[in-house]
């Protein structure tokens, strides 16, 4: 009795030991077209049933992260884009916000970037131009 017991406690262990998580590590760096680091913001991997967040750092980098931060994200091909890369402006009626990129790379469906992530690990970096207006 003792033996099954065991047996049923250990072998979901070396299944899940056996199986690993299936996701890829990627990280990288996001700069300006002048080489300066993007410091504010999230990088966004999605495709148009998963998505994937990568925060970025006061140094411009970011690790992707699905379901906690960090774990990676699946192989696969995803457009790449970025949330939050902004700074606020103080206005006469309260603040406001301005974005620091061009705007078409803050949007799924307007962003030029485009990321194949393969069976193994590997860096994205990242160089987007600063908003113009």
């Amino acid at each position: 009795m003792k033996k099954q017991i065991l047996l049923l406690l250990v072998f979901p262990l070396l299944f899940l030991a056996g199986c690993g998580n299936g996701k890829m590590q990627l990280g990288g760096t996001v700069t300006f077209d002048d080489g300066t680091p993007l410091t504010v913001g999230a990088v966004i991997f999605s495709t148009d049933t998963y998505s994937a967040k990568g925060n970025i750092d006061s140094n411009g980098k970011y690790v992707m992260g699905s379901i906690s931060t960090n774990d990676g994200l699946p192989a696969g091909k995803y457009k790449v884009y970025i949330e939050g890369a902004t700074e606020e402006i103080p206005g006469k009626n309260g603040e406001s916000s301005r974005s620091l990129i061009d705007v078409k790379y803050s949007n799924y469906n307007t962003t030029p970037l485009s990321c194949e992530v393969p069976d193994a690990g590997n860096t994205f970096d990242i160089q987007v131009p600063k908003n113009q207006k």
